[in-house]
């Protein structure tokens, strides 16, 4: 068997060092509108590189992909907060129409998900009659980690995967909290956010 891999092994690393290329780097992006420049390469299979308005568009409801940005030489990662991107909760991914231009920044709120923690402008839902925040992020599938004005968050996602983690291979929740800080940055995994107060 190792024979075989042997014979392939300078094509495969060759394709693997591809891999961290995009052929759409220099052209413009599938709306015509821009050149472009990001491009989500982790979560995304297969994906074009897009501008700016098409990445956020795209990952709307996809906000915990690890997004890429050119940089002339080299992509950096850049994230859905980074880039202006807000999760609207309650109208399908949309902006709620009873939203005050005094409300519409949104509030920062740190989740945690199965490929790392994430930091996002989450804007709630405003309707008369609407549930409350903690409850809308329950919608969301985020369990929140308080019911006051809640700060961070975990997603259902990751909620799982640490229950199937812990039943199968007995692995305690610091490791395992642990191996998403490096998931995030593991040149410095101690500067990972466990909640937004800890970024002030």
């Amino acid at each position: 068997m190792m024979a075989i891999f042997a014979a392939c092994l300078r094509a495969l690393q060759s394709a693997i060092f591809a891999s961290y290329h995009h052929e759409d780097i220099g052209k413009n992006c599938r709306c015509g509108l821009d050149g472009v420049k990001y491009w989500c390469r982790d979560d995304c299979f297969n994906a074009p590189m897009l501008c700016k308005t098409c990445i956020l568009d795209t990952h709307r409801h996809l906000p915990f992909h690890r997004l890429q940005e050119w940089q002339g030489t080299h992509f950096s990662i850049t994230t859905f907060l980074e880039l202006g991107g807000t999760v609207f909760l309650g109208h399908q991914g949309q902006r709620c129409p009873n939203l005050s231009n005094s409300l519409s920044q949104g509030r920062p709120i740190v989740i945690t998900h199965s490929n790392g923690i994430h930091t996002l402008r989450i804007q709630y839902c405003h309707c008369q009659g609407a549930p409350s925040e903690p409850l809308q992020l329950t919608r969301a599938r985020l369990f929140p980690a308080t019911v006051t004005k809640p700060e961070s968050a975990f997603s259902f996602a990751v909620l799982k995967d640490f229950h199937i983690h812990n039943l199968t291979s007995k692995k305690p929740l610091y490791d395992y909290f642990d191996a998403l800080r490096r998931l995030t940055n593991n040149v410095f995994p101690q500067n990972v956010p466990v909640s937004f107060s800890a970024l002030s």
